[in-house]
C-alpha cells in the first residue's frame, strides 16, 4: 500500500475529511439530544395541562374548545340512560339558565395550598352588579378551600349551589386526563359533597353534573339514588384554558337558544383565565336579545334547594 508523508497534500486531505466527517456526527447527536429533551419536557408541559382537563393545540398556546361529554360538539354517546341526564330546559319560552363549575383537582388543590387562587371573584361581582341570576356546581374539595366563599354564595338569593363531586375525577373512561375514580369510591364521592353542602351553605342538595361531563348509565343511576337531577348543557363557552375572550364570547352568544343551560368556568387563570372578561358582554349581549336568567330549578320546574 503506498503511504504519503506527512507533509503530503494527500495526507491533509484525508485528516481533514475525517475532521468535518467527526463534526456532523457531533453536530447530530447533539441535535437529536437537544430535541429529545425539548419533547421530554413538552410532553411534561402537555401531560400538566392534561391533568387539569385542557387540551392545548397550537405551537402558541392557543387552546380548542373544551369539548365536554354531552356537549353538542361531543360525538361520544353517553349511553341509554341520558333521558335521566338534563341538558336543556323547554323550547317554548326564552328563558336561560347561566352555570359555572369551580374545578378542583389534586394538582389545582396543591397550587391554593401554595398561595394561587382558583376562585375568580370577579365573576361573582359581575353577576352581583348585573342582577343576574346563575347555578353554581361546586366541587368537595373547592368547598373545603373555601367555605367562607361558598356559605356567602348560598346566602345571595341570585345563586343557586350544586354538586360537581368531590375530587374532580373521571366516572368514566379517559376524560381530559382526570384522575380515573373506582367504581367502588364513587358513592363516597358524591355523598362527600353532599355533606359539605349541608355543612357549609346550610343547603341539602338536588343537583349534579358529572366531572368534564364523563359518566356511565350505572353513574346515573348512582346520582339518582341520592336524590339528585343529573344537570349537564347545550351551550359550551369553551372557557377552559382559553385565552380568546371574543371567541368565548361569541361560543355562547350564538349558540344560545330557548332554554339553553350554558356551561362556564368560575376557578380563574390559568384554568379560566378570561371567563370574567368575557362575561360581561355576554350577558349584555344575551340580555339584549330576550332572554332571562333563571336558575336551574326555576328554569326545569324542579322544587327550590331545601335549607337548613
Amino acid at each position: 500500500m503506498q503511504k504519503y508523508p506527512l507533509s503530503s497534500p494527500v495526507f491533509f486531505s484525508f485528516h481533514t475529511l475525517f475532521f468535518l466527517l467527526a463534526l456532523i456526527i457531533v453536530a447530530a447527536v447533539s441535535s437529536t439530544t437537544t430535541f429529545l429533551l425539548f419533547s421530554h419536557q413538552q410532553a411534561i408541559q402537555l401531560d400538566s395541562v392534561a391533568q387539569d382537563g385542557g387540551v392545548p393545540l397550537t405551537d402558541s398556546g392557543a387552546i380548542d374548545s373544551y369539548i365536554e361529554r354531552g356537549s353538542p360538539y361531543d360525538n361520544r354517546t353517553v349511553g341509554s340512560n341520558s333521558s335521566n341526564v338534563i341538558f336543556h330546559g323547554p323550547r317554548d319560552k326564552k328563558q336561560i339558565a347561566l352555570t359555572f363549575d369551580s374545578e378542583m383537582t389534586d394538582s389545582m388543590r396543591a397550587s391554593v395550598i401554595n398561595g394561587k387562587s382558583s376562585y375568580d371573584k370577579r365573576i361573582i361581582d359581575t353577576l352581583i352588579q348585573t342582577h343576574t341570576k346563575a347555578t353554581l356546581f361546586l366541587t368537595g374539595m373547592w368547598i373545603e378551600l373555601y367555605p367562607y366563599i361558598t356559605r356567602q354564595l348560598s346566602q345571595n338569593p341570585l345563586f343557586e349551589l350544586g354538586s360537581h363531586s368531590y375530587t374532580d375525577s373521571s366516572y368514566s373512561g379517559f376524560c381530559f386526563g382526570l384522575h380515573q375514580l373506582a367504581d367502588t369510591l364513587k358513592i363516597e364521592d358524591i355523598g362527600a359533597t353532599e355533606k359539605l353542602l349541608r355543612e357549609h351553605a346550610g343547603i341539602d342538595n338536588r343537583l349534579f353534573r358529572f366531572p368534564g361531563g364523563c359518566y356511565t348509565p350505572n353513574d346515573v343511576k348512582l346520582v339518582n339514588q341520592a336524590n339528585d337531577t343529573v344537570v349537564h348543557w347545550d351551550v359550551i363557552g369553551a372557557d377552559g384554558f382559553n385565552t380568546n375572550s371574543n371567541q368565548i364570547i361569541h361560543n355562547v352568544v350564538d349558540n344560545t337558544q330557548n332554554g339553553s343551560i350554558i356551561i362556564l368556568h368560575m376557578n380563574g387563570a390559568p384554568t379560566a383565565p378570561k371567563t370574567a372578561d368575557a362575561l360581561p358582554e355576554i350577558i349584555k349581549e344575551l340580555k339584549a336579545k330576550g332572554f332571562s336568567f333563571v336558575k336551574v330549578n326555576e328554569l326545569l320546574g324542579l322544587p327550590q334547594e331545601t335549607r337548613q
